[in-house]
């Protein structure tokens, strides 16, 4: 595992701007951050301070750093538990709640940031909501992309593909913005799994879990000497494609993921 430098972060006000179901266990939250100091890199997280509550809670982004630039707003997807922070977000938080955000992590996608000695290819594996922060780098590939595209200029990754396992079909996260992403961009590619359901009306998921043939298969589209992969999701999940991984002679510097399950 390698990992980033991290940033400088300041604690800001967030205002939340919108409440959405995303699935029937996870809620979705647009929050409004106005402080110019705050900013994140696509895979970090927020520290999220609410008001009258102890425990400080932490969630992904899954919006790109070009909305935050763009329109001062974050993204967020919480799926349901006991645990304070997230309690209050599915049971009191609504459109107007004021809480406080402040950035973590260190493992993160920012080619901005590195020599720049050529382009990357990315693969992106997601285990349930582990999704959040690889849906946030998915997204600023393609913003990269399309910048280079439009402008001819600035950095341009290479080709992006993003595999997503999920116990049931109720449990996929964002499944038509990222359909609508990978149909427009010929360079981005998503696959979705489900793991405990034997079939069922949609010919775009597979059945069964991200084993050692599908990772091998997503490999040989890539090009394994640029590859960068991120993993997110239990530690369990982490574990089973680290190995998949190394026996498809992926080296440990070219895999990142942070144990926070």
């Amino acid at each position: 595992m390698e990992e980033g430098n991290g940033a400088g972060h300041v604690r800001a006000e967030a205002v939340v701007t919108e409440v959405r179901s995303e699935t029937p266990s996870v809620k979705g939250f647009t929050l409004r951050v106005d402080n110019p100091l705050f900013s994140f890199k696509p895979g970090q997280w927020v520290d999220l301070f609410i008001p009258g509550i102890e425990t400080i809670g932490g969630y992904s982004m899954y919006s790109s750093p070009k909305q935050l630039v763009e329109q001062r707003t974050i993204e967020l997807a919480i799926k349901y538990s006991d645990w304070p922070p997230t309690s209050w977000m599915h049971s009191q938080c609504k459109v107007t709640s004021k809480v406080e955000v402040c950035v973590g992590g260190n493992v993160y996608y920012d080619p901005l940031e590195e020599d720049q000695e050529g382009t990357h290819d990315l693969l992106l594996i997601a285990g349930g909501v582990g999704i959040n922060p690889l849906a946030s780098i998915y997204r600023y590939a393609n913003d990269l992309q399309k910048s280079f595209a439009k402008n001819k200029t600035g950095y341009l990754p290479g080709k992006v593909s993003l595999l997503s396992s999920v116990k049931t079909k109720e449990d996929l996260l964002f499944k038509p913005l990222l359909d609508s992403i990978s149909k427009e961009n010929p360079q981005m590619d998503v696959k979705y799994f489900v793991t405990q359901e034997q079939s069922g009306g949609l010919s775009d998921i597979n059945y069964g879990r991200i084993t050692n043939d599908v990772l091998k298969a997503a490999l040989e589209k890539l090009d394994r000497k640029s590859l960068k992969a991120f993993v997110c999701g239990p530690e369990t999940f982490i574990d089973d494609v680290e190995r998949h991984l190394w026996n498809n002679g992926v080296t440990g510097d070219q895999i990142f993921y942070e144990r926070w399950w």
